[in-house]
């Protein structure tokens, strides 16, 4: 592999015009298209086989697809109440208005005979809407339209107007664009304390922002054939990032060293792409296999959360092989102008500072990897108590429609309306002979007699009679146990009681199967994901013992990063500081998506060093001495990616998106816990266990494949080595 990459990075870099061009030209086509084409992520979720799934598939049948989509447009006054005449008149308007938009298929009259829609104390109504298509293919735009349509007729009327559940939900989604920025504004600044030059720090973030750009337009134009979640540019873009700045950080610290030890401009370019560029494509390799193997869940949601940033990741390794050698082709010599104080120019030498640590390391292994084991199990401690469930809108930002609704919803009509659930009833060949069905009728009085039920609409019957549905609204809020109990109740208790086939559906009830189905299937994904990172690591280095020890330090690792993901969100310590009200439920699939995530990532660290170690083995050094050179020539390097990772990750928690935060803590946690692992404990675990570290079977070792994970000197120049000019 190392030979095909030499020779791919020296032609990008003799053609550079080219190759540049060639980029350029797909990233302006790609944004072209998918702007025309527009954004249209999946917000819905369904659980195939599930209680919740089974309501849905009722209501396709006999009443619309749609209705698990209903919404509310809140219409909230401080001026009296709702029912004063004018206040009446506008939301009469804006309810007609609805009616005769193309984009809602049906809405409700809060004034209507019998309505419960309209607060005790006056000051809150809501109609219910159901959009003309399923919410979850409308863009932010289009459903922003219709919270339009509904404020127009009440302005300067003194009633304000916001939209909840799905609804205010996708239009009250935060954009990344802050975090983004904050994140490439720190990865600049270590970069240019690891260069010292301005220009050698401009080129990682030029490629990796290029590939990140290319890799979000195809994940876009994919939200048109797939349910892609609109959580998934998020992650996307946090990986993307992430390791696209990674991945050239290592090639162009490879390229530089190699160019002032007097290589030619692309002897240099060539060398870095079969070296680092090997363990590069290696570890982004292992990144992808991690995020695929997603789809082991069995859940579409996480399967294609797993594929799109997948995509962004190949994009970035395609980036760190093709553009980055051109640009830095480009630059030639150029790299090492515009210098910001001292001289970092580089050698593959060792670190002195690395070398120190190495040696300290070496004098007492098993000091370090005790103590490293102690930290990790006392991080982990708070995961014991981990819960999986889903956030509500009550942790949105205060200034998003979705929390206006949701806190003008609970202060009205209690907590439990901002969670309303669906319960479907199937009637087979005995069609009902209308609402006051015997069947019906005791279906509902054992609903409205379920603990934690606050109130049961009455029932609605289909054109044909042969299905019903009712609106039940919990005590509690859907991310309370009151809830949580109710669901389970009346499908364990209060349905087969009843005589009746029913389902209990609704976003919230879909939410709860899918955080209980997640729960079951993720001992699946650790097993699968561990297993395909220690068969990688086992091809890659040629021992069964390394894998195992890396498996190790990822548990341990991933552990801990759990434990701090649970104590800062479930339990609240800390959580005002990064701009939440109070403690809030783990989402379901956050936990899942981390350990792929982590597992793929910090093997990239890992294979950097170990890699190195084999070197230094191979050479005919001792374990311990191999150890210590392999700390002192990769530990810069390592720590400097790491701290870029963590910048990136961390730059999420800006996000008002209280997922989006639950992710950006999880991930800078576990990366900076990793990284610091794989400099600490993996090497002192190596140190431990001597040579014994490199044992392989024999039988094992005849049938494995031989992979060069860092290319070594096999693509030796042509060309004689160059004087460096001086910059």
């Amino acid at each position: 592999m190392s030979n095909h990459l030499h020779r791919l990075a020296v032609f990008s870099a003799r053609h550079r015009a080219l190759v540049i061009g060639t980029w350029l030209v797909v990233l302006v086509a790609l944004l072209a298209v998918s702007h025309q084409a527009g954004t249209k992520y999946n917000s819905s979720v369904t659980v195939s086989g599930s209680d919740s799934a089974a309501a849905t598939d009722t209501m396709s049948k006999s009443f619309s697809a749609e209705l698990s989509d209903t919404s509310p447009i809140v219409f909230h006054t401080d001026e009296g109440s709702v029912t004063d005449a004018e206040h009446r008149a506008a939301i009469e308007s804006s309810v007609r208005t609805l009616s005769e938009d193309p984009a809602v298929a049906s809405v409700t009259d809060p004034f209507a005979e019998g309505s419960t829609a309209v607060s005790a104390d006056g000051h809150t109504a809501y109609a219910n809407v159901v959009p003309s298509q399923a919410l979850g293919e409308l863009s932010v735009e289009e459903a922003g339209d219709i919270l339009d349509t509904a404020s127009g007729p009440t302005e300067d009327t003194g009633v304000d107007v916001a939209a909840g559940g799905q609804l205010g939900t996708k239009i009250s989604k935060t954009e990344t664009g802050v975090s983004e920025l904050v994140g490439i504004l720190a990865a600049m600044l270590i970069l240019l304390l690891v260069f010292g030059t301005v220009t050698a720090m401009v080129l990682p973030i030029a490629s990796a922002i290029v590939g990140l750009m290319v890799g979000l337009s195809i994940v876009s134009l994919l939200g048109h054939a797939l349910d892609v979640p609109d959580v998934a540019p998020t992650i996307a873009t946090m990986i993307g990032l992430g390791v696209g700045i990674d991945y050239a950080l290592f090639i162009v610290t490879r390229a530089r060293s190699a160019r002032h030890e007097g290589r030619s401009v692309h002897d240099a370019i060539g060398q870095a792409a079969a070296t680092s560029g090997s363990a590069v494509a290696f570890a982004g390799g292992t990144v992808v296999i991690a995020l695929l193997s997603l789809a082991v869940s069995g859940l579409s949601l996480i399967t294609v959360l797993g594929q799109t940033a997948a995509i962004v990741v190949v994009v970035a390794v395609i980036a760190s092989m093709t553009l980055l050698p051109a640009l830095l082709a480009l630059c030639g010599d150029g790299i090492e102008r515009l210098r910001i104080g001292r001289d970092r120019r580089p050698t593959l030498g060792h670190s002195r500072m690395w070398q120190g640590w190495g040696q300290r390391l070496a004098g007492r292994p098993g000091l370090f990897a005790a103590a490293s084991v102690v930290v990790l199990l006392g991080l982990s401690a708070p995961v014991l108590n981990l819960g999986l469930g889903l956030t509500d809108q009550s942790s949105a930002p205060e200034s998003s429609s979705s929390r206006q609704a949701y806190d003008q919803l609970t202060d009205g009509f209690g907590a439990g309306a901002n969670a309303p659930l669906i319960v479907t009833a199937d009637l087979g060949s005995e069609p009902a002979t209308g609402p006051d069905d015997p069947r019906l009728v005791g279906l509902h009085d054992a609903l409205a007699a379920t603990d934690g039920v606050q109130a049961v609409s009455p029932p609605q019957v289909s054109e044909d009679g042969t299905a019903a549905l009712f609106n039940v609204i919990p005590k509690g809020s859907p991310t309370s146990d009151v809830t949580s109990d109710l669901v389970d109740e009346v499908r364990e208790t209060t349905i087969p009681e009843s005589g009746v086939d029913a389902h209990v559906g609704g976003s919230t009830a879909q939410q709860l199967d899918l955080a209980d189905l997640i729960g079951e299937r993720l001992p699946l994904i650790i097993g699968v994901v561990v297993a395909l990172s220690m068969v990688l690591l086992m091809l890659a280095f040629r021992t069964v013992v390394a894998p195992l020890q890396a498996a190790l330090v990822n548990l341990l690792a991933v552990g801990a990063a759990y434990g701090i993901v649970t104590a800062v969100f479930q339990e609240g310590m800390g959580v005002t500081a990064i701009g939440l009200d109070g403690a809030i439920p783990i989402v379901s699939y956050v936990p899942m998506m981390m350990f792929a995530i982590l597992f793929g990532l910090s093997m990239d660290y890992q294979v950097f060093l170990l890699s190195r170690v084999r070197e230094e083995v191979n050479s005919g050094k001792t374990t311990r001495q191999a150890v210590i050179d392999g700390l002192a020539g990769t530990g810069k390097v390592i720590a400097s990616a790491g701290a870029i990772m963590v910048a990136v990750f961390a730059s999420f928690i800006l996000n008002g998106d209280p997922t989006v935060k639950e992710f950006g803590v999880g991930l800078a946690s576990a990366i900076l816990i990793a990284v610091g692992m794989v400099c600490i404990l993996l090497p002192a675990v190596m140190l431990l266990m001597g040579r014994h570290t490199w044992w392989l079977p024999r039988w094992l070792d005849r049938i494995l494949p031989h992979l060069d994970v860092e290319g070594g000197d096999e693509s030796r120049s042509s060309e004689e080595p160059k004087e460096l000019v001086p910059a």
